[in-house]
């Protein structure tokens, strides 16, 4: 099974999040998601994370995970993914690093982007920074 990482980096008013426009795997392309990918070798998640948003962003943002899910990804095979919020008002400070584009959104603008379907709810979930509160999910 592999293990990945998403991220969603909030303002610190919870309006507005930073988001990537998907161009792989073929599943996700031209969908909105959050910050993350492969968890490589022995890192932890929250290494993973950290890893991943800055070479994607350019940021160093305090993350904290607050959920996890697991199933069967839309290409068919199983996975983990951890999932992590961070709240910055340094968000729009971020580098284009690689070839998937992201941009900063308001979140009251986002009904009608198209994004991956889970986060209808874990955009939500991160606008109340609870850190008690921890999800997981299961895709059957």
């Amino acid at each position: 099974m592999k293990s990945y990482v998403v991220g969603f980096a909030f303002s610190e008013d919870k309006e507005h999040v930073l988001l990537i426009e998907k161009l792989r795997p073929a599943w996700q392309k031209n969908s909105l998601n959050g910050i993350g990918g492969k968890i490589e070798g022995a890192e932890e998640p929250k290494e993973a994370m950290d890893r991943e948003c800055m070479e994607e962003t350019g940021l160093c943002l305090e993350w904290e995970q607050r959920g996890i899910m697991s199933g069967i990804n839309g290409d068919g095979k199983p996975f983990e993914c951890h999932i992590f919020y961070a709240y910055s008002n340094t968000i729009s400070n971020f580098e284009q690093r690689e070839d998937e584009p992201l941009n900063v959104y308001a979140v009251k603008e986002l009904h009608d982007k198209k994004m991956i379907k889970n986060l209808r709810f874990l955009i939500p979930f991160g606008q109340h920074n609870d850190a008690q509160e921890f999800i997981r999910l299961e895709y059957k």
